[in-house]
């Protein structure tokens, strides 16, 4: 009788012990499912194979323009910019792209000796006279006395809406024109640019609506944040300096062949190097260094590198890295990439 009442009393204990873990997993399942309900996902298309999503808490903006502006906040990359439903900036790696794409391209300039052009006349009256014999003799007899100068190289930027790039361009010293006609949308990212403030008050930085509305100058560097077709690409050749560089986005190989290959041979047709790169250790993004002659690897500025401060992201070796490619990549492209 005691061992009956004794297997009982096991029996009893163990079918609500289990009974209790059931409950207890049945209610964890409830919670993680109410959870993944109240969880919002962004997703974004790249090319037609590979999705990207981010799970995100809420839409916190909606800027309709001439560009469409979507600002969502996340537990854990701090805020997310949608731009046109396809383009993504993240908040917490922005410096990421902003530091490879501005110091690639500014630590292979070389620092020339020049002599500064005289400025343009101001007034009507100093344009007549300008055009006399004694005026032009003057101004010849003032550019030979002239001592050479190391003039700042400088920069235009356009196609996007991130001023992390001029921020840090201007760690070179470097002037910065910045083409952007959406004025509604570039200043509703007041709040999720770090720098937004400090790079629009800088002296060094200027905006403009439109590229006609550019001064008569030539730039050492041209980044374009979207990719370039032939037409713009000629254009914007026609504005670089003969020493200078342009860096666009480009297709990723990976997931948008045709749209690669067919970028890189445009850009072949106005450049005599033409290298694709990418941001080592991080996301799908593709660039092009396009150049009539300085080489990103062989004209790289180490000195220049090491002396810029507070970087979290570029150096040396990610410069060097960016340029790496796959041997199935560098066979397959060969007739494409010039370096």
């Amino acid at each position: 009788m005691c061992l009956s009442v004794f297997i009982f009393l096991v029996f009893y204990n163990a079918f609500f012990t289990a009974l209790w873990h059931l409950d207890k997993q049945t209610l964890h399942n409830q919670q993680l499912s109410q959870q993944q309900r109240k969880t919002m996902w962004l997703n974004r298309q790249i090319g037609q194979s590979l999705r990207e999503e981010y799970a995100i808490k809420d839409k916190i903006l909606d800027v309709r323009s001439e560009h469409i502006l979507e600002l969502f906040r996340t537990e854990e990359l701090g805020q997310i910019a949608l731009f046109d439903e396809c383009e993504v900036m993240v908040e917490k790696h922005i410096h990421i792209e902003s530091e490879i794409v501005a110091h690639i391209g500014a630590c292979v300039l070389q620092d020339r000796l020049e002599i500064e052009p005289n400025p343009l006349p101001q007034n009507p009256q100093d344009s007549h006279n300008l055009q006399t014999p004694q005026t032009t003799q003057n101004l010849n007899e003032q550019n030979t006395q002239q001592t050479p100068a190391i003039i700042p190289h400088n920069a235009l930027i356009l196609g996007g809406f991130n001023l992390e790039i001029p921020y840090q361009l201007f760690k070179h010293n470097m002037p910065t024109c910045f083409v952007q006609s959406d004025s509604k949308v570039l200043d509703s990212l007041i709040s999720f640019l770090p720098h937004f403030s400090e790079v629009r008050k800088n002296p060094l930085f200027s905006h403009y609506q439109k590229a006609i509305d550019l001064p008569l100058q030539k730039y050492s560097l041209i980044i374009h944040a979207r990719t370039p077709n032939s037409h713009e690409i000629d254009g914007l050749a026609r504005l670089m300096k003969k020493e200078g560089v342009f860096i666009a986005s480009l297709p990723h190989p990976l997931f948008e062949e045709r749209e690669f290959e067919i970028a890189l041979r445009e850009f072949g047709g106005f450049f005599s190097i033409v290298m694709p790169f990418f941001v080592p250790i991080f996301s799908h993004k593709a660039f092009v260094f396009a150049s009539k002659g300085i080489h990103p690897l062989a004209d790289f500025w180490l000195q220049k590198c090491d002396m810029l401060e507070n970087l979290t992201y570029y150096n040396s070796s990610i410069h060097e890295a960016a340029f790496a490619l796959s041997a199935d990549m560098e066979r397959k492209y060969a007739t494409l990439i010039k370096s």
